[in-house]
C-alpha cells in the first residue's frame, strides 16, 4: 500500500493532469442487487507533440480474483485501461503502450476494431495528408499465457484515399499464432494476405512464420460540418461455388456489415445505425483444430475464478462487439442543456447461436455440414432478442465533473453457455438462445476530481 501511494504522490507532481474518479454502481438482475465501487487514478502530460497517459483502476464488482486477497486490498482488482505514449506529429502519430484503440469508422457498430474501446498492448503508426492515408496496428493477443492460451498477435491495416469529404479505404485484418508478434506484418505496408503467402509457403531458404487467419474489405465515409454517413464491409469467405459449381458444396458466406450516420441540428445530434454478420464470420476455421484463429482476443470463452465463468462475447471480440449470427439496431441521441452533457442510446439486437473459439460449433469439420451447407443467419427456431437502454449524464460543481448513468436492458430467450456434442473435437463451449428471460439495470454515480 506504502509503494501504491508513493507511486500516486509522484506521478501527481510530474503530470500536467492528475484526475481522481470515485465511482459507485448498482446493479439489478432479477432482484438480486448488488453494489460495488470504483477507483481510477488517470495522469497524463503533454509536451508539444509528445503525450504521456497512465490510467489505472481498482473494483471489487468480484468479476475477477482480487489482487492480493479478500483483505490486504479489500476486495479490489487492478486493471489497466491506458499506459502508453502518443507522439503526434503534423502527418503522422506513432503510439504504443496498453492503450483503448478504436476502428477508422466513428460509429458504436465498427467491424475491425470494437467501439468499446477495449483496452489492449499496440504499436500504431498512422499516416495522414491531403490525398492519402494508411494505418498499420500491432495488437498483442496472447503472450507467455500461465493458463494455456498459445501465442498470438494480429495485425490491422487501412489504406485510404480523400476526395472532398469522402474517404473511401481498404481494411484487413491477420490474426497469427505461436508467435505474439510477427514484425513484417507491421513493418510491411504490403497487404497481410501477401505477407502471409509470401513466408509461409515452402520451398524457400527464407520460409519462415506460421499460418494466419485474414479478413479484410471496405469503407467509405463522409463528413461536413453537420453530418457524418459511412458505410462498412467485412469478408472473410465468399462463396463463389454459387457461380462456378452451383451443384457442388457450398461453403458460408462470411460476411459482416455496418452502415448509418450522425446529424447535427438545433435539437440535438442524432444517429442511427445497424450493423450484422452471417454465422461463423468472426469465428476459427479450418477442420476444427484451428481453435486459435478466431478473430477474438482470448481463444476461449470461460476462465475460472470460484468455479467458471463466462468471458462475455462483447469483452473477447477484437471486432464487431455484437460477433456473429446477429443483426442489430441503434439509436443515439446527444445534446447539451445548461451545461448538462447528455449521450444517451436505444439498442434492439437479434442473435443467434454463437461461438468465438469453437469452429464450426457441434460439428467436426466444414465436411460435416453436408446437405444444410450454405450461408447461415438468424435461421433457428429460438433468436435471442436484446433491448438495451443508456442514459448518461455528465456536469461540473465547482469544478469537480459529476456523472450518471443508467442502463435498463430486457432479453429475451437470452444467449447462455452450452456444451457441445460428443462428436465435436474442440469441445469449447457454444452461445446458445435458452428460453429464459432477463431484466438487468445498472445506476452509475460517481464523481472525478482533476488537478
Amino acid at each position: 500500500m506504502k509503494k501504491i501511494l508513493f507511486l500516486i504522490i509522484f506521478f501527481f507532481f510530474i503530470s500536467n493532469t492528475f484526475s481522481l474518479e470515485i465511482s459507485l454502481k448498482i446493479n439489478n438482475n432479477i432482484n438480486n442487487i448488488k453494489t460495488y465501487q470504483g477507483i481510477t487514478f488517470k495522469v497524463t502530460h503533454d509536451f508539444e507533440d509528445f503525450h504521456f497517459l497512465g490510467e489505472l483502476n481498482a473494483f471489487n464488482d468480484g468479476k475477477y480474483k482480487p489482487s492480493h486477497g479478500e483483505t490486504y486490498y479489500k476486495g479490489f482488482y487492478f486493471y489497466m485501461k491506458n499506459g502508453g505514449i502518443i507522439i503526434d506529429f503534423d502527418k503522422y502519430r506513432l503510439s504504443f503502450g496498453r492503450l483503448q484503440h478504436y476502428d477508422i469508422v466513428n460509429s458504436p457498430y465498427s467491424l475491425y476494431i470494437s467501439s468499446k474501446g477495449l483496452p489492449a498492448v499496440i504499436m500504431d503508426f498512422n499516416y495522414e495528408d491531403n490525398t492519402f492515408f494508411y494505418e498499420t496496428r500491432y495488437i498483442e493477443l496472447n503472450r507467455e499465457s500461465t493458463i494455456g492460451y498459445p501465442d498470438r498477435g494480429a495485425n490491422f491495416k487501412n489504406y485510404g484515399i480523400k476526395f472532398g469529404n469522402f474517404r473511401f479505404a481498404y481494411e484487413e485484418s491477420a490474426v497469427y499464432v505461436n508467435t505474439s508478434f510477427d514484425i513484417e506484418y507491421f513493418l510491411n505496408p504490403i497487404p497481410n494476405f501477401f505477407v502471409q503467402y509470401v513466408n509461409i509457403s515452402s520451398g524457400k531458404p527464407w520460409t519462415h512464420g506460421f499460418n494466419a487467419n485474414s479478413i479484410m474489405g471496405f469503407m467509405l465515409d463522409y463528413t461536413d460540418e453537420y453530418k457524418y454517413i459511412y458505410g462498412q464491409i467485412l469478408v472473410d469467405d465468399i462463396n463463389t461455388n454459387r457461380f462456378f459449381d452451383p451443384d457442388s458444396y457450398q461453403n458460408p458466406d462470411k460476411i459482416a456489415w455496418s452502415l448509418g450516420g450522425s446529424i447535427n441540428t438545433q435539437f440535438g445530434k442524432f444517429g442511427l445505425y445497424s450493423a450484422g454478420a452471417t454465422k461463423y464470420t468472426f469465428q476459427p476455421s479450418g477442420n476444427g483444430i484451428n481453435k486459435y484463429y478466431g478473430y477474438t482476443y482470448y481463444p476461449d470463452v470461460v476462465y475460472y475464478y470460484n468455479g467458471e465463468r463466462t468471458i462475455l462475447p462483447e469483452e473477447n471480440y477484437i471486432g464487431y462487439f455484437n460477433g456473429e449470427n446477429n443483426l442489430s439496431f441503434m439509436m443515439t441521441y446527444e445534446n447539451i442543456f445548461n451545461n448538462i452533457n447528455l449521450n444517451s442510446n436505444f439498442e434492439y439486437s437479434i442473435s443467434g447461436s454463437k461461438s468465438p473459439a469453437n469452429p464450426w460449433h457441434e460439428l467436426i469439420s466444414w465436411n460435416d455440414i453436408g446437405s444444410m451447407s450454405g450461408t447461415k443467419f438468424l435461421d433457428e427456431d429460438e433468436l435471442e432478442h436484446k433491448f438495451d437502454f443508456n442514459l448518461n449524464l455528465d456536469y461540473r460543481i465547482f469544478g469537480i465533473k459529476i456523472y450518471n448513468g443508467l442502463n435498463l436492458r430486457y432479453i429475451f430467450n437470452k444467449l447462455e453457455l452450452n456444451p457441445t456434442s460428443e462428436n465435436d473435437s474442440v469441445q469449447i463451449k457454444l452461445f446458445k438462445p435458452s428460453n429464459k428471460n432477463e431484466f438487468y439495470s445498472n445506476l452509475n454515480l460517481g464523481f472525478e476530481i482533476t488537478f
